[in-house]
């Protein structure tokens, strides 16, 4: 063994018995934003092997040090020089490595339920495959180099929803929405290690850590479901619950339906009506949708609705832009790094972007 490869050996065993000894340092908060500090924490790549060469994946920021790369159920640690390696900008599994990956041509297979633009199939799984065939890496880096979106505090905009959490007074929140908002593909619906539970719960537990309360949350999302069956289902799902705060996240299908801006605009709005005519002083964030795999005819009109949602908003009702920190995303990160099921779910990454996108915007100071 040369002395580099000693020192390195060295190295690695030193920060696994670190990561061992303080868990803090490989699995902090998942609530911590993304675009604060210096550590990025379990962030997930798909090692993808392309024309039959190395397994590989790109990171978010470019790493400084790479703390720790690991199974995505956080159990299971791969070794720099033995497993994987970084150079040219990315993240590379080594021959005889231990960590899963898989090649370009299983995620496009010639047979399958969903076409592929440009010929062949998207490769579609529910559950946890794709979860399971995907790393988690914590890595150090310098500090301010998100340069996308930030969630804007909206304190004065809901501010009968900021004055119950502030005084601590009870507050009721609903979540409302197709199987994004209900949590499909997240570790904890799986039933899988880290067990992550959906967007929603982990806002709420943010806000209760935060604001020092109890606060009720109630989740009626159904997968599949778009605007239109949310205006039919308003009274019964959203205004029958009597909540004091709402959050509508609807777009994925209807995108895919190729339904008109205008019109999921009208059903947003019909929602939001229905339930103001039960509780005058309810308030909304709207969540617009991230975007389907691009090389799926999933892709409709769902960048289209952002604008539309961002014309509902005023007094007591906000947005959340996740459309664009998804795309931001996908500027720097393949699609399959942060899919559940490589067509229209979040995996447990991107659902903790979306939780925090909504902590900013009832934690003043969050989206700095």
């Amino acid at each position: 063994m040369t002395r580099n490869s000693l020192t390195a050996a060295v190295v690695n065993i030193f920060l696994l018995l670190l990561l061992a000894a303080f868990p803090s340092a490989a699995q902090i908060s998942p609530m911590k934003p993304f675009w604060k500090g210096k550590t990025t924490c379990n962030e997930s790549v798909l090692m993808v092997s392309k024309d039959g060469g190395p397994p590989e994946a790109r990171l978010l920021f470019k790493p400084k040090r790479i703390l720790r790369v690991s199974d995505s159920g956080l159990g299971k640690v791969y070794e720099k020089g033995r497993d994987w390696t970084f150079e040219n900008g990315k993240l590379k599994l080594l021959p005889g490595s231990a960590a899963i990956s898989m090649t370009d041509r299983e995620l496009a297979p010639d047979s399958g339920r969903f076409a592929r633009i440009g010929g062949g199939y998207v490769l579609h799984h529910e559950g946890s495959f794709f979860h399971e065939k995907q790393l988690a890496v914590t890595y150090r880096h310098k500090k301010k180099l998100w340069h996308g979106p930030l969630p804007v505090y909206a304190g004065d905009v809901l501010a009968a929803a900021t004055d119950k959490l502030s005084n601590k007074k009870d507050l009721h929140i609903l979540l409302f929405g197709d199987s994004i908002a209900a949590g499909a593909n997240a570790s904890g619906k799986s039933d899988v290690s880290p067990y992550l539970p959906d967007w929603g719960v982990l806002f709420v537990n943010r806000l209760k850590e935060y604001y020092k309360t109890d606060i009720r949350f109630t989740n009626t999302a159904v997968g599949g479901k778009n605007s239109k069956w949310g205006e039919s289902e308003a009274l019964t799902s959203v205004a029958g619950y009597h909540p004091d705060l709402v959050i509508i996240a609807f777009g994925m299908n209807d995108g895919t339906g190729k339904m008109p801006p205008a019109e999921f605009r009208q059903h947003i709005s019909a929602i939001m009506k229905q339930v103001r005519e039960v509780n005058p002083a309810v308030e909304f964030i709207l969540v617009s949708t991230m975007v389907p795999n691009p090389e799926s005819r999933f892709v409709g009109t769902q960048r289209d609705f952002k604008k539309e949602l961002q014309e509902l908003t005023g007094p007591g009702c906000t947005l959340v832009d996740m459309t664009s920190v998804h795309d931001e995303l996908l500027r720097h990160k393949s699609y399959q790094d942060m899919t559940g099921n490589n067509i229209n779910h979040p995996n447990d990454y991107l659902i903790r972007w979306y939780a925090q996108f909504l902590a900013g915007t009832l934690i003043p100071g969050e989206g700095l």
